[in-house]
C-alpha cells in the first residue's frame, strides 16, 4: 500500500521499529512476516480489535498501519502512571469479554491466551487488544517505560495441564489480566515462573478485595469465581457479563496510579499470603531431598557415635512403655516410637518421618511477626489407656485416642481404638502386636481416605 493510499484512506501509522533498528536483513524477515499475519486477518474485525492494514517504507524506516486512534499506548504503561475509574475499566473488561462469543476469532488472534501486553489505551481511555502476532513481532525492538508481566501469569490451570483452550479457559485468563489491572498484582507474585505455573494449579488466590478495599463483595466473588481453578465451578460467559454489568456500576471508585499503590497494598495480609505460597510450594517441591538429607545426616552422626542413649529401660512399666509409643506418635519421635515396638511400623513409618521434616521446615520459615503457628500434619489427641489382660511376661491394653490429619486446606479427624500386646524382650517391656486402626495405617489403610 503507498502512502498516498494511506493517507487517502484515512489510516493511522506507527513504527515497526520504534527503538531498536536491527539489521537489514532481519527487518525484511520481520516486515514479511508481519504483512502475512496481517494478510491472515479477517476484513472486518471487532472494533475493540485494532485492524492493522500493512506494512509501509518511508523514507527507510517501516511502519504499521492501522484503523483507529491516533494516540495508543500500552495500557500497563498508562495504569502505572494514571489513575483510572473502577467504572470504565470493568465497562471496558464487558467489551472485551464479548468477544469471546465468537471464540474462534479469538483463537485465531490470540490462540495462546489474551494477556496485559495485549491491551493498548487511547487518550479517550477506551481500551482495544492488539493480536498476539503483531505483538510479539514488535516487543523485541521497542523499549516500554512498563513492562507488562509475561503471559505464565495469565494461564488457566487447564491450560497448563495440556488442555485446548475453549471459553471457561479464556474466561479465567481475561478473568486473571483485570485482577491484575484493578489490584497491580498478579495473582501469584512469585518471580520464577515456573513457580507460578505450579501455583495456579494447586494454590488458593488472594482475594481482590483484600488488596483494594474499594472493590465490593459482589464484583469480589464474581472475579474469585472466574478464577476457580476447576472449570466447571466458573459462570458461562452470558452469566458472568450480566453479573460483571451489574458489579460495574454497584461501587465506582477511583484506581490509584501503579506507582502510587506500591507501598499500600504490600501490606501484612498480602505479605503473609505470598510467603505461605513459597512455603507451601517449597515443602511440595523439596520435602523428599530434604527428608534424605536429614535421614543422611541423622545416620552419620548416630554411626559416628554411641547412638543416642535409651529412653527406655528395664525400670519402666508396659503402660509406661504404651504411653512412650503414642506419645512419639504425637511428637513425631521416630527413634522413641522404635524403642517402644518390636515391630515393622510400615506406612506409619514414613508418615512420622516426614511429618517431622515438614513441621521443622515450618517452624524454621515461619514469620513470628505474624505470630504464625506451625500446621501439624497430624496430631494426636485425648488419650486414654485401658490395661485388658495380666501375666507375669505379657500385659495386654486398649488405646483410645482421637486422629487429626491435616491435607493441604482440610481437616480430618477420627476417634480410633487399638489393642497393644505387650512382652519382656532381654529384661525390658515392649510392643511386640498392634490391632485395630493403627495397625490399619501401617498397612496404608488411613481412616481420612475411607470413601
Amino acid at each position: 500500500m503507498s502512502r498516498e493510499k494511506a493517507d487517502n484512506e484515512n489510516l493511522n501509522k506507527v513504527k515497526l521499529f520504534q527503538d531498536t533498528v536491527p539489521r537489514s536483513r532481519v527487518q525484511l524477515d520481520v516486515v514479511k512476516k508481519v504483512r502475512a499475519a496481517v494478510k491472515n486477518m479477517p476484513a472486518d474485525l471487532p472494533a475493540k480489535i485494532i485492524a492493522y492494514q500493512d506494512v509501509i517504507n518511508e523514507n527507510g524506516e517501516y511502519f504499521l498501519l492501522y484503523q483507529g486512534s491516533s494516540s495508543l499506548k500500552p495500557l500497563v504503561e498508562y495504569l502505572n502512571q494514571n489513575s483510572i475509574s473502577s467504572e470504565k475499566l470493568l465497562q471496558e473488561m464487558i467489551e472485551i469479554l464479548k468477544l469471546l462469543r465468537d471464540l474462534d476469532l479469538i483463537k485465531r488472534l490470540f490462540p495462546k491466551g489474551i494477556n496485559a501486553a495485549n491491551f493498548y489505551i487511547d487518550q479517550q481511555e477506551n481500551i482495544y487488544l492488539m493480536p498476539e502476532q503483531i505483538h510479539s513481532s514488535q516487543k523485541n525492538y521497542n523499549n516500554f517505560d512498563f513492562e507488562a508481566p509475561a503471559a505464565e501469569y495469565f494461564k488457566p490451570p487447564e491450560i497448563i495441564a495440556g488442555q485446548t483452550w475453549d471459553q471457561k479457559a479464556y474466561i479465567f485468563n481475561l478473568a486473571a489480566v483485570f485482577y491484575y489491572f484493578l489490584t497491580s498484582k498478579t495473582i501469584f507474585g512469585d518471580d520464577d515462573q515456573a513457580k507460578v505455573l505450579n501455583k495456579i494449579q494447586t494454590e488458593n488466590i488472594l482475594e481482590p478485595k483484600l488488596l483494594v478495599p474499594e472493590i465490593s463483595e459482589q464484583l469480589n466473588s464474581l472475579l474469585m469465581e472466574m478464577l476457580d481453578r476447576d472449570e466447571n465451578e466458573r459462570s458461562n460467559l452470558d452469566s458472568v457479563l450480566q453479573q460483571l454489568e451489574s458489579a460495574a456500576s454497584a461501587a465506582s471508585f477511583r484506581l490509584l496510579p501503579f506507582l502510587k499503590r506500591e507501598n499500600l497494598i504490600e501490606n501484612k495480609v498480602l505479605k503473609k499470603k505470598r510467603q505461605k505460597e513459597n512455603i507451601k510450594l517449597f515443602f511440595r517441591q523439596s520435602w523428599k531431598p530434604l527428608l534424605f538429607f536429614v535421614i543422611l545426616f541423622a545416620s552419620i552422626f548416630w554411626g559416628l557415635s554411641s547412638g543416642p542413649a535409651p529412653v527406655i529401660t528395664a525400670e519402666d512399666s508396659p503402660a509406661e512403655v504404651v504411653n512412650y509409643f503414642y506419645e512419639a506418635l504425637a511428637a513425631k519421635n521416630i527413634g522413641l516410637a522404635k524403642e517402644a515396638a518390636a515391630i515393622d511400623l510400615g506406612q506409619m513409618e514414613r508418615l512420622i518421618s516426614e511429618s517431622h521434616v515438614i513441621e521443622k521446615m515450618q517452624t524454621a520459615y515461619r514469620n513470628p511477626e505474624f505470630g504464625e503457628e506451625v500446621n501439624q500434619v497430624y496430631s494426636l489427641e485425648n488419650l486414654r489407656i485401658e490395661e485388658v489382660s495380666h501375666s507375669t511376661n505379657s500385659r495386654s491394653f486398649k488405646a483410645f485416642y482421637e486422629f487429626n490429619f491435616r491435607d493441604r486446606e482440610k481437616l480430618y479427624s477420627a476417634a480410633l481404638e487399638d489393642q497393644l500386646f505387650v512382652e519382656k524382650i532381654d529384661d525390658i517391656w515392649r510392643i511386640t502386636a498392634i490391632k485395630g486402626d493403627f495397625k490399619a495405617m501401617i498397612d496404608g489403610k488411613y481412616p481420612w481416605r475411607e470413601k
